[in-house]
This record gives structure tokens, sequence and C-alpha cells, in this order.
């Protein structure tokens, strides 16, 4: 399928590139990551232009645009080897959910922020012996009075020192059926009973994953994003933008290994000439250069 981009969009690929290349990946990413640093700097120029909350509505401070939108800033910044992965947790997943299932006090309280990227919202979901799947989660929110108290574990959640607070996906008992069912609930970073532990990854990149322990967390009744009956549709809202920034960083990082491969063949030389100017090299960078080209 062929897309023609509006000129809106292409000047927003042009500013997001501008703005990559001065966060180039051998000067400022890998000695981050390898210090496992977030790319903090690159996050916050990122927000004061408005890339990271060109998805959410305007009257909370965003650009009003959508996933679409959103997926071009992912692409061009992994383009030049700065993708930013909390850009598909937070304006992403639970900026998506939030705008579409909070409440107004949600919504009023964490979408400007995550709009300007002076709040970041990690996302709860995986868990060991269930992975994503939302039918065998074991993190279990019961009824305390109007209190939620939530109690579980989670793995290989991203970011969360980063962010003020995580979006977990728990289940909660249906009063009529007695069956558990999906929910999410907002819990800050800093609630008594959350703990959070890093875990040792054997990639190098800037941002941690942890293991997550909710040991009988207490939160308020407005915790609840949405209502627990229609929680999956709320949580596929958020995971369906997820697969679509994924992939395009997944697009974004082949056009930066392809431009680097083909840097690589044009100034490394072997018999008195680059080695993409043999025959063999020309012709597969040539059809790689065209394949890449017609996709983007």
């Amino acid at each position: 399928m062929i897309v023609t981009e509006s000129e809106e969009q292409q000047e927003l690929r042009s500013s997001v590139a501008a703005l990559a290349q001065r966060y180039n990946y051998v000067d400022y990413v890998l000695p981050k990551s390898r210090r496992h640093e977030p790319l903090t700097e690159l996050w916050s120029e990122a927000a004061k232009l408005g890339f990271l909350g060109v998805n959410l509505p305007e009257e909370y401070g965003g650009g009003g645009a959508g996933i679409y939108e959103l997926a071009l800033v992912q692409e061009e910044l992994a383009a030049h080897g700065c993708g930013l992965l909390l850009v598909v947790v937070s304006p992403a997943i639970c900026g998506t959910i939030i705008s579409k299932y909070g409440t107004a006090d949600q919504k009023q309280q964490w979408l400007p922020g995550l709009a300007d990227g002076s709040k970041i919202i990690a996302f709860g979901i995986t868990e060991a012996d269930a992975g994503s799947n939302s039918h065998r989660i074991g993190t279990v929110a019961k009824r305390d009075g109007d209190d939620w108290v939530l109690s579980g574990n989670k793995v290989f959640i991203s970011g969360v020192d980063q962010a003020d607070a995580v979006l977990i996906v728990a289940r909660t008992e249906d009063a009529t059926s007695g069956k558990l069912r999906p929910a999410l609930f907002i819990v800050p970073t800093e609630t008594p009973g959350f703990v959070k532990t890093p875990m040792e990854m054997d990639i190098i990149e800037p941002d941690r994953q942890f293991a997550l322990f909710l040991d009988d967390v207490r939160l308020p009744a407005d915790a609840l994003v949405g209502e627990p009956d229609a929680a999956l549709a709320q949580l596929f809202a958020g995971l369906n933008p997820e697969r679509i920034l994924g992939a395009a960083m997944a697009v974004g990082m082949g056009r930066f290994a392809l431009d680097a491969a083909v840097k690589y063949a044009n100034e490394r030389a072997v018999w008195k000439e680059p080695i993409g100017a043999h025959q063999a090299s020309r012709t597969h960078w040539r059809s790689a250069r065209s394949r890449s080209n017609s996709q983007s």
C-alpha cells in the first residue's frame, strides 16, 4: 500500500529528523545505553517541540493529531539511532487509554503532563506465568470499602524508574458471576506497598526493565480507569497503538541499519576501492535501498 503523506506530515518528519541528527547514536545514545541512563536530554527537547504529545487532545496541550503522526515521530527518531521506547508506552498506550476512558479529573491530572513530557506513565501488564494474556493475569484488585487493594507481580516493565505512575492491568471479581475480568488502575510509583526491582538484561539499552511487586497496594476509588466491565476494550485501545508504534520503531531501526551498512560499504576499501563498488555488493545495496525508499 502506498501512503501519500500530507505536507504537514512531511514537515513533521523533517523537524523530527533535524532534532534526531543532534543526538547521534555513537556520541549520545551508545554511551548512555552502556551506563543504563535514559535519554533525558532528547526526551526533554522532543517534549518542548511538541513531538511527544502530538497524538493527544489539544485541550490538554497535545497536538490533536493521531497515532500516525506519533508513529512518524518514533520512526524518524529510530531512523537516526535514537528511538525513544517510552514514546510507545507513555503517550501511545497510557495517553490513548486515559484520553478515551479516563474521568475528567484523570484527564486533567495526567494528560497535560504526558503532552509536554513532564510526566511519564509506564505500563504494567506482563507477568511471568501469563505473559501479556489479560485473561491469565494473576494480579488481583479487590474492593475494601471505597478503596481498591491490589496484589500481584509484574515482569519486564520498562522505564519504571523514570515514571510518575504505572498503569497496572489487574483483574477484579464480578459481583454477580464471581469471574475475574481485566481492570486498569493508575498506581503512583511512590504508593506504599509498590516495589520496583531492576532486572538484569543482556541487551544494551538506555531504558531499564523492572520486576514489580504489589503487596496489598491500597488505592482510592478514582485510581480505576473507565469501567471494570469494559476494561478489555479499554486495554486494546492502548495495545493497538503500542503495536503501531513498535512497528514504526522497527522500521526506523531498519532504515538506520541500512544507512550504516551503505556508509560502511562506501567507505571500507578493499583492493584499492570501496567494497560497495564490487558488483555483488553494489547490486545488493541498490536493491535494498530501492525497497527501503518504496516502503518509507
